[in-house]
């Protein structure tokens, strides 16, 4: 059983969009978190997030200039300097590891694949911020295995990062089941590289979407009953 990372097995509390607007708030800025909410989908959706990030300093450069563009589409009414405090501020609080917790569903399904003896293991576009997080909530001892686009050099959708994990856990993809919340990296990476795609989604925002979906990591319990 494969997983995707942040939004499946854990999360920013409170979630990105929130972060943001409540800084804009401490800074005498007032944003809507809808709008916040909607530019975080347009920025993340048309160019990309931040996740290849050497280091923590080019980490909260790169996180900063995201939020940056989140801001301006949000139409945050600010001059050009409160934007970029408001930017590194919210930044710098987004890549805080103690600043992400585990969604409760996760430990009741993953205690019942190890006493099914079910090797899982997570593949995220992510760079080395994942492990510490993966530190911080204690997910570090239930996976070993760990692929990431950054330490791959391989981001999703694309195949190839799923055929290695597949075989880094000796397992034949089109046995392997894969767990994410993106239908276009994680239901479509998944879907060509031969795995069994489970979209989660857990706050309803793929409604349309037609295959196999759950709403809480509980639903993959169905898939282990005889």
């Amino acid at each position: 059983m494969l997983f995707d990372a942040a939004g499946t097995l854990f999360d920013l509390t409170p979630p990105i969009h929130d972060v943001i607007a409540s800084t804009a708030a401490a800074h005498g800025r007032v944003c809507a978190t809808d709008r916040v909410e909607q530019a975080l989908g347009h920025v993340g959706s048309t160019l990309g997030w931040p996740d290849d990030a050497p280091d923590s300093f080019s980490r909260v450069r790169e996180w900063a200039v995201f939020v940056r563009r989140i801001i301006e589409a949000a139409d945050l009414h600010a001059c050009e300097t409160d934007r970029l405090r408001i930017a590194e501020a919210a930044a710098k609080t987004i890549l805080q590891p103690a600043n992400y917790a585990v969604f409760p569903d996760v430990a009741p399904v993953i205690e019942r694949l190890a006493a099914e003896r079910i090797p899982v293991a997570i593949v995220s576009n992510f760079d080395d911020l994942l492990f510490d997080i993966l530190g911080h909530t204690g997910l570090d001892t239930v996976f070993d295995t760990v692929l990431t686009s950054y330490r791959t050099g391989i981001s999703k959708p694309d195949p190839r990062i799923f055929h290695l994990a597949a075989e880094a856990i000796g397992k034949d993809p089109t046995t392997l089941h894969y767990v994410g919340d993106s239908v276009y990296s994680d239901m479509g990476g998944a879907r060509a590289a031969g795995l069994h795609g489970i979209l989660i989604d857990r706050d309803g925002k793929h409604p349309s979407y037609t295959g196999e979906k759950i709403e809480s990591l509980s639903g993959l319990l169905l898939h282990l009953d005889p």
